[in-house]
């Protein structure tokens, strides 16, 4: 057998492990509905916040990392630098795989990764996490798969799980969101990733996730790339624990920001009285809209700065979008139904029988593939063939 074969059977190996890997070895899950959100309490995420205390944020930005293998320019100084001068008070490195600590001694500093590295972008922010999860599924991703990995990046409770860019290359669809769970957030506004119809569907099937804007930057170098979405926090003071504890509680708002170079709009107030919601805005805008159940527009309210909804007993949740003439948009998280205690969580378990018996014919296949293999490279060959 000569070299050539030989190698075409280790890849050919290769990729067979790494499909038998995911489809049949990873864990089976039984995923349980949850119903749209209900209650005698509403939920309001902007509970005990002050307009003075909103600060900027971008969380997922890319630097040359890996000896330039991976899509990224500049240093995490340069970073710093660009969102510093638009007055962002965090901003965060979020390399692929790798957590930099170069700026770990800047108030604000959150450590931050990207995890994933898949064909598909199937990725998830991981922030607060001091170690790296190598665990991932190369192939296009089943909803097991999926579950599995953020099951894994979500075991430290201290951690921000964020499920990154959906809409991008369709990484998770819209359907996903009704049984996928552990996760904090999701990434609805990244440039060209508008993912508002995945989050509806989140939220329409009962999930608490909350809203973050990122540019999700490759060149830092590049003006057209930074200053596009951000994430808004209410926190009183910058460290790690006020921010990430934020973006759990949803006390935080996405921002498509617009044309104009004056000064952003910001939320100044956003009050629950009974079953009436309350917004305002720092700015007239040009419409306040309030979106519910399956992102279905239910009013709207033009040229102003205030606007006030009633909830009915059919709306299980309400989010406000705020649009203004030069094309800035505030994205609010929702107030939705629930018991008054605490968040509701979907629950989601190992089907063992399923999980067995993937695992075994998974095993049939690297078995027989192995006699395959040992045949081929093994025999005998005739004495014509020498």
């Amino acid at each position: 057998m000569n070299w050539v074969r030989l190698l075409f059977v280790i890849f050919v190996s290769f990729i067979l492990c790494l499909i038998v890997n995911q489809y049949f070895f990873c864990p089976r899950f039984s995923f349980k509905n949850l119903n749209p959100f209900s209650g005698k309490a509403i939920y309001n995420p902007y509970e005990s916040t002050s307009s003075d205390h909103w600060v900027k944020c971008n969380f997922h930005a890319h630097t040359r990392a890996w000896n330039g293998i991976t899509n990224g320019k500049g240093t995490p100084a340069d970073v710093y630098h660009a969102y510093d001068s638009m007055n962002y008070t965090v901003h965060c490195v979020s390399n692929y795989q790798m957590i930099d600590s170069t700026l770990s001694h800047i108030p604000g500093y959150i450590p931050a990764y990207e995890h994933g590295y898949n064909l598909f972008k199937t990725h998830q922010l991981v922030l607060g996490s001091h170690k790296i999860c190598w665990l991932d599924y190369f192939f296009p991703q089943t909803l097991s798969n999926k579950q599995h990995i953020l099951n894994y990046l979500s075991s430290d409770s201290n951690n921000v799980v964020i499920v990154n860019h959906p809409s991008l290359r369709n990484s998770y669809s819209a359907s996903d969101f009704e049984y996928l769970t552990n996760y904090n957030c999701i990434e609805v506004l990244r440039p060209k990733a508008i993912s508002l119809e995945e989050w509806d569907s989140a939220l329409s099937h009962g999930r608490p996730v909350f809203i973050v804007g990122d540019d999700d930057v490759h060149d830092v170098f590049s003006r057209g790339q930074i200053g596009k979405m951000c994430t808004w926090i209410n926190v009183t003071e910058i460290n790690e624990k006020t921010i990430l504890n934020a973006l759990k509680t949803g006390k935080c708002y996405g921002m498509m920001i617009g044309n104009s170079t004056k000064e952003l709009p910001l939320l100044k107030l956003f009050k629950i009285n009974h079953d009436t919601i309350s917004v305002e805005i720092s700015k007239v805008a040009q419409e306040i809209s309030f979106i519910g159940q399956n992102g279905r527009l239910i009013t709207s309210y033009s040229n102003t700065s205030t606007a006030h909804y009633i909830l009915e007993p059919e709306d299980h949740y309400v989010r406000p979008v705020i649009t203004f003439s030069d094309n800035t948009k505030i994205f609010l998280n929702p107030a939705f139904r629930y018991d008054g205690i605490r968040l509701p969580q979907a629950t989601v378990s190992i089907n063992t029988q399923k999980t067995i018996s993937f695992r075994l014919i998974g095993s049939f296949i690297l078995v027989i593939w192995l006699g395959m293999t040992l045949f081929f490279v093994f025999r005998k060959r005739s004495p014509a063939n020498t």
